[in-house]
């Protein structure tokens, strides 16, 4: 019997991640319903739904998977995320109602997206590219420029907060510029992080030291404003900030204050309020490198999250090991 697959999705996204060729591979497999903007149905329609399902396909903004849903979902093995954040629409109910249903995403093959625009933006900032940009327009002593804004990645000592997948890729993006760097993380074992060319760290010898500091730690209530302002004020001269983890992540008042003083630069990629309001300093400050968050895949790249989340569906009813589990511990602390 072929497994039956429930995939609800918002309208403006169906056309957009169910192509075509999406569609055939799951049909290849599974019998599909798809349901658009289910978050109009009272939540008794909604959690019929799952009743008789094997397995659900989600994508961006799937209304809450909790209690009531499961209750009727007593035929459901798997919930198969064809994106990075899973809490928004997880309860954590999950994992005491149905200990035995599998939960998996696509963060593995997010990560390169997002590592590879923190790569991008910290070379800007080191660099002082959009500063040169209009030197060269301006000014007439071409050779005659500041040294401390042009700055190289190479051998400079980079902070890593938080050690996700991002910052994992991140750290092997690195390694073509021989940097050293220093760690932040309750889950890394000192002995683990020497092994791996690490080095295990405090947030205050990060953020006293470091040449670049990017921040990747999990947006858990525990995370809010960890990057507070007596951190902020430790940042070096010359130092690069880089935010794609989360806005929450930072006390952006004092964020804002700190990078006021010029003393250091900032790419930042997620705010606190998204989009910030018109007349949020970050949008202003000469020394931000403020992007509409747009750290993740790129729109061409949006077809591998779908692609993911259908071989894992696949690889499940097929008896092989599925990718991105996502069990009650990683769903605590992940990004």
């Amino acid at each position: 019997m072929r497994p039956r697959v429930l995939i609800p999705v918002r309208s403006i996204y169906r056309d957009y991640l169910l192509s075509p060729p999406i569609v055939e591979s799951l049909e290849q497999f599974a019998d599909l319903e798809i349901v658009v903007d289910p978050a109009g149905l009272e939540s008794k329609q909604y959690a019929r739904l799952y009743a008789g399902r094997d397995a659900v396909l989600t994508t961006w903004n799937t209304p809450l998977i909790g209690r009531e849903v499961l209750e009727r979902a007593t035929e459901l093995k798997i919930i198969s995320h064809a994106g990075g954040e899973v809490r928004p629409f997880i309860s954590p109910e999950l994992f005491d109602i149905r200990p035995d249903l599998i939960l998996c995403n696509a963060s593995n093959v997010m990560a390169r997206p997002v590592a590879e625009h923190s790569l991008c933006v910290t070379l800007a900032l080191l660099r002082s590219l959009f500063h040169f940009k209009e030197w060269v327009r301006e000014d007439e002593n071409w050779w005659e420029y500041d040294p401390a804004k042009n700055v190289s990645l190479l051998e400079k000592k980079v902070g890593i907060v938080g050690l996700g997948q991002i910052a994992r890729e991140f750290i092997r993006l690195l390694g073509l510029f021989d940097t050293e760097i220093l760690v932040y993380s309750q889950h890394l074992d000192p002995e683990k992080a020497r092994q791996e060319g690490l080095v295990k760290s405090s947030l205050e010898e990060i953020f006293s030291t470091c040449d670049v500091i990017s921040i990747n730690a999990a947006s858990i209530p525990a995370n809010r404003h960890m990057i507070d302002a007596r951190l902020l004020k430790m940042i070096k001269p010359g130092a690069v900030l880089v935010n794609n983890g989360r806005g929450m992540l930072i006390d952006e008042p004092a964020l804002i204050a700190e990078l006021e003083t010029g003393r250091f630069s900032a790419a930042i990629d997620v705010t606190e309020e998204e989009p910030p309001a018109a007349g949020n300093k970050l949008r202003f400050l000469p020394n931000v490198l403020l992007t509409p968050h747009i750290g993740g895949p790129v729109p061409a790249q949006r077809i591998w999250m779908m692609q993911e989340a259908v071989a894992n569906l696949k690889a499940y009813f097929e008896g092989k090991p599925v990718r991105g589990v996502v069990d009650k511990q990683r769903f605590l602390y992940m990004a």
